[in-house]
C-alpha cells in the first residue's frame, strides 16, 4: 500500500493510519514506568530524583534525536527508522522488566526511550504529509491510541498488583501483543521518502515562525507528560491508595486523554481558536484539586481534568508549528524540531516533580503543573493565534 497524501474530503483512517497508531501505543509502554515508579521506589529504595530519572529518559533521548536524528533518518530512510524504533523500544521494554536493579530498569527506559524518541520525531511528519490538509485531526486521532494502550497498562498491571502479583509478566504481555499487532499491519505497507530542503540546523530556531511554536509544545509537553509519569505513585504516596489502586486508577488519566482527542474536532467547533487556552485551564484547574482536594476520589477527578485538559494540546501546538513553518522547513527537519520540544519538556516535567518531591514533598512540588498551565493559557490566547487557528479549523470541520 502506498502512503502518498490523500485527497479525501475529510480525514480517514486507512493502513497506514492505523500502523501510526500502533506505534505510538507500542511507545506506551516505553513511558508507561509511572504506573509501577511506586514499587519501583519501594523495592529499590530510589530517591524522587532516581524515581524521575526513569520517566526523564524519554526526554534525553528525545533532545538527542532531535539533534542528531534527521541523520539517521536520512541513512536509514523512513521504514529503517520506524522499523529501528520498534525494536529498540521491545528490547527496553524487556529490559526493564527482567533488570534485578535499578541501574538495569534504568538503561531499559534509555533504550525505550531512544526508540520512542525516533519513533516521534518520524511520525509527525510521515502523518502530515500523508494527510495533508486533514493533519490536525489525524495527528488527534492517531495520538488517541496511548491513552488506550495507558489504560490497557495501568488496569492490568494494576489488577496484577491488587492480587499482590508481580508486575512484570504482564506489562511483558501486554508489550508482545502489541509488537505482534503492529507487525501484521504496518508489515505490508509502503512508505515513501520526503525530499529535504538542506541540512538541519539549531539555527531553525532563530526563525520565530519555528521558535515561538517550539515553546508552545514545551510548555503544552511539561504539563500533562510530568502528571501522566507520577500519577500513581501521587495517588499512592499523597492519596494513600494502595499500590494496585493507585495503577489501576491512575488509567482514568488514559481514559480521558483518549476521549478528550476523540471528541477534539466537536470541541475546536464550539471554542474555536480558544481551544488551547481553555484546554491549558482545565488542566490547571485539575491539578490544583489533585493538590487540594480531600481523600482519593476528588484527587482522582482532578487527575481526569489534567487529562481532558491536557489531550488536545500536543498535536493541536504540533499542528500550529507545521502550520507555521512548513513552507520554510521540510517535514523531516519539522519532526526534528517536534521532537526536540517533545524532549526538553519531557525531561524537565518528571525530573523537575521528582526535586521538588525530595524537598517540599510530592503534593505541593505538583503545583509547578497548573502555574505552567497559566502561563501556556496566557501566552496561547486567542488573540494571539487567531490567524494559527483558522489555519487549523478547516482541517476539523
Amino acid at each position: 500500500m502506498n502512503a502518498g497524501t490523500l485527497t479525501t474530503e475529510r480525514f480517514r483512517w486507512d493502513r497506514l493510519t492505523y500502523a501510526s497508531a500502533l506505534g505510538y501505543a507500542l511507545l506506551v509502554g516505553g513511558l508507561s514506568v509511572g504506573v509501577v515508579l511506586g514499587e519501583l521506589r519501594q523495592q529499590f529504595h530510589l530517591s524522587g530524583v532516581i524515581a524521575a530519572l526513569h520517566g526523564s529518559t524519554f526526554g534525553f533521548a528525545s533532545i538527542t534525536a532531535g539533534l542528531f536524528g534527521v541523520r539517521v533518518v536520512d541513512r536509514l530512510g523512513r521504514r529503517g527508522s520506524l522499523v529501528t524504533s520498534a525494536v529498540t523500544i521491545a528490547t527496553g521494554i524487556t529490559m526493564f522488566c527482567l533488570g534485578p536493579a535499578w541501574p538495569i530498569t534504568l538503561l531499559g527506559t534509555a533504550l525505550a526511550g531512544l526508540g520512542g524518541a525516533l519513533l516521534v520525531m518520524v511520525m509527525p511528519a510521515l502523518i502530515s504529509d500523508h494527510h495533508g490538509e486533514h493533519r490536525a485531526e489525524a495527528f488527534a486521532a492517531v495520538n488517541g491510541a496511548p491513552g488506550l494502550a495507558g489504560v490497557t497498562f495501568s488496569l492490568v498491571v494494576g489488577a496484577a498488583l491488587a492480587l499482590h502479583w508481580s508486575w512484570r509478566p504482564p506489562y511483558l504481555i501486554i508489550t508482545a501483543v502489541i509488537v505482534i499487532v503492529l507487525t501484521a499491519v504496518a508489515w505490508p505497507v509502503s512508505i515513501p521518502e520526503t525530499p529535504r530542503q538542506g541540512a538541519f540546523t539549531l539555527a531553525h530556531l532563530r526563525d520565530r515562525d519555528v521558535f515561538v511554536p517550539w515553546l508552545h509544545i514545551v510548555n503544552a509537553v511539561f504539563s500533562e507528560f510530568a502528571v501522566g509519569v507520577w500519577a500513581a505513585t501521587y495517588l499512592k504516596e499523597v492519596g494513600h491508595a494502595s499500590g494496585g489502586q493507585a495503577a489501576a486508577l491512575a488509567g482514568v488519566f488514559g481514559v480521558m486523554m483518549f476521549l478528550s482527542r476523540l471528541v477534539l474536532p466537536t470541541t475546536m467547533r464550539y471554542l474555536g481558536d480558544a481551544t488551547i487556552a481553555v484546554s491549558f485551564m482545565v488542566l490547571a484547574l485539575g491539578a490544583v484539586v489533585m493538590c487540594f482536594a480531600p481523600g482519593l476520589l476528588p484527587r482522582v477527578g482532578g487527575l481526569l481534568l489534567v487529562g481532558f485538559g491536557g489531550a488536545p494540546l500536543y498535536p493541536l501546538t504540533v499542528d500550529r508549528l507545521y502550520a507555521s513553518a512548513e513552507h520554510k522547513i521540510d517535514s523531516i527537519s519539522l519532526g526534528a524540531i517536534c521532537i526536540l520540544a517533545s524532549g526538553t519538556a519531557v525531561t524537565l516535567g518528571p525530573l523537575t516533580l521528582g526535586v521538588l518531591a525530595d524537598r517540599v514533598g510530592l503534593r505541593l512540588a505538583l503545583l509547578i503543573v497548573p502555574a505552567v498551565g497559566v502561563l501556556g493559557a496566557i501566552t496561547q490566547r486567542p488573540a494571539r493565534h487567531a490567524h494559527a487557528a483558522r489555519s487549523i479549523a478547516p482541517a476539523l470541520d
